[in-house]
């Protein structure tokens, strides 16, 4: 069984190469209190480029996944592997 523990250990010693090799997630709100909205982000990590994003009015998984989504479906890389983190925040979990 891997320990998810290890995966960020991966990354930590990963000599990133090539764009698409991992994207990183996060989330954040924006707005006013009485307006919140919740930011989905898929980020390249070897670029910095901004591969996908999507607002909501919720913090759900569902956002964090259309976010995801959209991104796979524009991937040129789609032959070479690629690995996908996230801070394991619960909408990940």
């Amino acid at each position: 069984m891997v320990n998810l523990f290890d995966h960020y250990y991966l990354l930590i010693y990963l000599y990133m190469t090539t764009p698409e090799q991992v994207w990183v997630s996060d989330l954040t709100y924006i707005g006013k209190r009485n307006n919140l909205c919740y930011l989905s982000l898929i980020t390249d990590a070897c670029s910095k480029k901004k591969m996908e994003y999507y607002v909501a009015k919720n913090l759900n998984t569902q956002s964090c996944l259309k976010a995801l989504k959209m991104a796979l479906k524009q991937r040129m890389q789609n032959k070479l592997p690629s690995m996908h983190h996230s801070d394991r925040g619960l909408q990940y979990c």
